[in-house]
């Protein structure tokens, strides 16, 4: 990825100096990237927390995210549980420390092991921490690997070239070298021994960094060099930090941040505006002169200073996972940049390797897509061009492994705060899932992330039925052949075209079910399928039952690609799935024969799931019209919704 987009700026005969436009936005060029670091946190809450901002920031297209590994293995378990993590359901490719220190290469071949088991690809080779706190000049680190030279040439032996390696560099000096000559010649040999990119230390002073880069070239190393920057986050830490690791700071950064060191929102203004600036003159200077071409953030762990610091860099803000609602009307508003090139399919694909070539899914796990890669993990398979038919030995079957896996939907009171503690009617519900579509809870049971953007655009109508009773857990607006670079609709690449059927899946009462199967009965081109908890079905519209392509895009010199499926069958195992989430998710935060846990059970056990496919996708908004047309009728959305 770091070639690709490092060829793409080569070819750049222009760079701009770097600065702000009217819309207090920076100039950068076309091609740069970002990437992420995190650490493990020491309790159970921290990591459940962790993941969900994890998954959130994984939507800003980091090129990659790095996790941290404690000397001696300290934090192995949860290292290797954050990396899998995002390997297998963020769809980002991970980079993964590992330490010299207090590691046998016993040890050392049975993490590489694990990482290979877990699907990644990418390892930081680190000496590590020195075991008294502080290096010496010249000190090792003990263990059977002394020095990061030595883990490189470790992996190469044992994996070849399956393991990409990433290396460390100190643009003001290693504490344990003994000249910078001397540090220079230990990083290239690092390089020569099979390392394929250098992320450095953070630092404050800009031109350290670029004099740096400069004499790097010069020593004959040409790989991609990754410069980290560490947002400032309080005053104290910042000093302190800066001090242990030897980090200088200008005095122009001094005299900003001194007169609020005590005013810590104050400072993490502050402090985002400098990385601002760092990161805008490392990505305009001039290559010859010590530019780059992406920046590497040490987060610790927090969220917000990153996203406001990539929403300023960025043409335009992040992604609604982060709860943006003004959409225009197109909704083409709020949408960061980067996805315009990197939206592969509808859905985000995992980045396991063995999943490489999987470009179909069902639509019903479209907000569940954590559920749907762990019941297809062990598949010999996956679809690829076309869904085919699901009862092929090769696809294997949907294991019930994800009923007993715990998603990072909060603890008990957390998710009490969301759903309600005291339930007392069925309208108390609906307007659960209305506080959802309007983005006041972060999610449902059956929704792990806040409205993906396209269905936005229908969120006022969303709203309306959820009010009325219809309580969506899936839903996509009918496309047309809108450009695949839509910043919205669109994926696949530029210079193609998609499409896609209007679709809604709701749970809904006995009554209101056969509302809907006598509304698409008066519109030939809708199919319904419904079922309940007992395993009552109900069509309408189905004739000889198949496969329906829901999603699809038209692009030059391809076939056509259907990323996105209906599948009868599978809805039916899906469904067995959404009625459980009743039970574990919310009907169990509930005292038994209490009036909400009596609500929940019934809601459960009589109402039915819902799928209406409108297969006329050339008059956009059909089947909405149709189905607050029917609350109208029945007075139970307002007139002048």
């Amino acid at each position: 990825k770091i070639k690709a987009i490092r060829k793409k700026r080569n070819e750049q005969n222009d760079r701009t100096d770097g600065g702000r436009n009217n819309e207090n936005r920076y100039y950068l060029p076309d091609a740069w990237y970002f990437s992420f670091e995190f650490f493990p946190p020491k309790t159970e809450l921290g990591l459940d927390n962790l993941l969900s901002r994890i998954e959130r920031m994984s939507y800003l297209n980091p090129i990659f995210i790095d996790i941290t590994w404690g000397d001696s293995g300290s934090t192995s378990a949860r290292s290797m549980e954050l990396a899998s993590f995002v390997q297998r359901y963020c769809g980002v490719d991970v980079l993964l420390h590992l330490t010299c220190t207090g590691m046998t290469r016993e040890q050392l071949a049975s993490v590489l092991q694990q990482a290979k088991s877990s699907g990644v690809h990418n390892i930081l080779a680190l000496r590590g921490d020195a075991t008294n706190g502080k290096w010496g000049k010249g000190d090792v680190s003990g263990s059977e690997c002394d020095r990061a030279i030595d883990l490189v040439k470790f992996i190469r032996k044992l994996y070849g070239d399956y393991f990409g390696i990433a290396v460390a560099g100190h643009p003001e000096g290693h504490p344990s070298s003994t000249s910078s000559q001397v540090e220079m010649q230990h990083l290239k040999e690092k390089i020569d021994a099979g390392a394929g990119f250098i992320i450095t230390q953070f630092f404050y002073d800009v031109d350290i960094f670029l004099k740096y880069v400069k004499n790097c070239r010069n020593f004959g190393i040409s790989c991609p060099i990754i410069p980290g920057i560490l947002p400032i986050q309080s005053y104290n830490n910042f000093v302190r930090m800066s001090k242990f690791c030897g980090v200088s700071i200008p005095n122009t950064i001094i005299e900003r941040l001194e007169p609020v060191r005590d005013d810590m929102e104050a400072v993490k203004r502050i402090g985002s505006d400098i990385a601002i600036q760092m990161a805008t003159k490392i990505l305009t200077s001039k290559v010859e002169d010590g530019g780059v071409d992406g920046v590497h953030f040490h987060t610790l762990n927090l969220e917000k200073s990153v996203l406001s610091i990539l929403e300023t860099l960025s043409s335009s803000p992040p992604p609604s996972v982060y709860g943006t609602k003004t959409l225009s009307k197109d909704g083409s508003t709020f949408i960061h940049s980067s996805q315009l090139i990197r939206r592969q399919f509808p859905w985000r694909p995992s980045a396991m390797e063995r999943r490489g070539k999987e470009d179909v899914r069902p639509i019903n796990w479209a907000n569940r897509p954590k559920s749907y890669v762990t019941r297809t993990d062990d598949w010999d398979e996956y679809p690829n061009g076309r869904w085919g038919d699901a009862t092929s030995p090769a696809f294997g079957e949907l294991s019930e492994l994800s009923h007993f896996y715990s998603f990072t939907l909060g603890s008990d009171d957390a998710r009490l705060d969301i759903l309600g503690h005291c339930p007392q009617s069925s309208q108390d519900i609906f307007e659960v899932f209305a506080s959802y579509v309007e983005g006041k809870i972060p999610h449902l049971p059956w929704c792990e992330t806040p409205l993906q953007q396209e269905s936005l655009t229908i969120g006022r109508e969303l709203a309306a039925l959820n009010r009325a009773g219809f309580l969506t857990i899936n839903s996509q607006p009918s496309v047309n052949g809108a450009p695949s670079n839509h910043p919205v609709f669109g994926w696949g690449g530029s210079g193609g075209y998609v499409y896609q059927k209007g679709y809604c899946e709701c749970f809904v009462s006995p009554d209101k079910a056969q509302e809907l199967a006598s509304m698409v009965e008066n519109h030939r081109s809708m199919n319904l399928y419904a079922v309940n908890n007992r395993g009552d079905e109900l069509k309408v519209n189905v004739g000889e039952e198949g496969v329906t392509a829901l999603t699809w895009g038209v692009f030059p010199c391809r076939e056509i690609i259907q990323p996105t499926i209906f599948d009868p069958n599978i809805f039916l195992v899906w469904a067995e799935e959404a009625f459980s989430l009743w039970t574990s998710r919310w009907l169990s935060l509930y005292e038994m024969e209490s009036n909400s846990f009596d609500l929940i059970e019934s809601i459960r056990d009589s109402y039915f799931l819902v799928a209406i496919i409108d297969n006329n996708f050339i008059n956009g908004g059909h089947l909405w019209d149709a189905l607050l047309s029917l609350g109208k009728d029945s007075g139970i959305i307002e007139k002048s919704s």
